[in-house]
């Protein structure tokens, strides 16, 4: 009974930003659980503690009890928990830039899914496995294990998984060069995040489909630019319709002056005049100018 109420007392801290107090009764559930030789709730709690030190952005001090943790989990010989948490620490290491020791935890923890026949974990860590190879520069690497991930996520249905996948593997698409493929896999996450309803993730790619479109009909050489930039036009439009309706003011400013600016480029001076009055407007609204929150134009 005092386990359970020094977790509804981490549950209480949490919901109210209370993180000191929350690791505090984490430790002491760990204490007690030590104490009666409960290795598996130890664990549980470890992995608690580990989440709330990530949340701080206390990353060596979260990889510190994840590793006590995994040490539990191999000596249970609980497998399923031991992916887990190498996949876990595989995403913290990333996020440090130790790339290498990411590339070995991640590839541990896919090795063991694989074992289990666990395709969903197996889905997680190759895409997670390819963002450490974006991170690299290696876009090559990241392309069949986001491939392989996507085609896990049609397999079990997931939706959001997929959607998500498709943009990893769009933004691989794009460094390599192939902006069709890339526009492909955008194209199918936006319908897919429209079907969810989910409007900040629609909003971004819609946002990434309207820069690519603009990418295309400003490139050297392309034809029918014109026709590339009315698309991007139509694109920009809706992400600065929904970035209103967020009330994200700052990525309505931003999109307004990619519109500016490749109204501009078409000989639009009109509408480029009126698409940076707007920018202008929004940027007095936040008190100053600011850039670069649902899209990057």
């Amino acid at each position: 009974m005092e386990e359970a109420a020094i977790l509804r007392q981490v549950r209480l801290a949490l919901q109210t930003g209370d993180h000191a107090n929350a690791i505090m009764n984490l430790d002491r559930a760990i204490e007690l659980a030590q104490a009666r030789g409960d290795r598996a709730a130890e664990g549980r709690h470890l992995g608690n503690l580990a989440l709330v030190y990530y949340r701080l952005d206390q990353r060596e001090n979260a990889l510190e009890q994840f590793n006590r943790a995994l040490v539990i989990a191999r000596a249970d010989d609980d497998l399923l928990t031991e992916a887990g948490l190498l996949g876990n620490m595989g995403n913290i290491l990333r996020e440090m830039g130790r790339h290498a020791e990411a590339l070995d935890h991640l590839n541990r923890a896919l090795v063991i899914a694989q074992a289990l026949g666990d395709m969903r974990g197996r889905g997680i860590w190759q895409s997670n496995l390819g963002l450490v190879y974006e991170d690299m520069g290696s876009p090559q690497q990241a392309l069949p294990l986001y491939q392989s991930a996507i085609t896990i996520a049609r397999d079990l249905h997931d939706q959001r998984g997929l959607a998500n996948r498709l943009g990893n593997l769009g933004n691989v698409q794009i460094a390599l060069g192939d902006i069709g493929a890339a526009l492909a896999h955008f194209l199918e996450a936006i319908g897919i995040f429209r079907a969810l309803h989910d409007m900040p993730a629609l909003a971004q790619r819609l946002g990434i489909v309207g820069n690519l479109h603009a990418a295309v009909a400003r490139a050297p050489g392309a034809t029918h630019a014109h026709e590339w930039a009315a698309a991007a036009q139509i694109y920009y439009e809706e992400t600065y319709r929904l970035a209103l309706e967020l009330g994200d003011l700052r990525s309505a400013a931003d999109i307004r002056r990619a519109m500016g600016r490749l109204a501009d480029f078409i000989d639009k001076p009109a509408d480029a005049a009126r698409y940076f009055d707007e920018a202008a407007a929004h940027d007095a609204a936040l008190g100053a100018p600011q850039s670069n929150h649902v899209i990057n134009p």
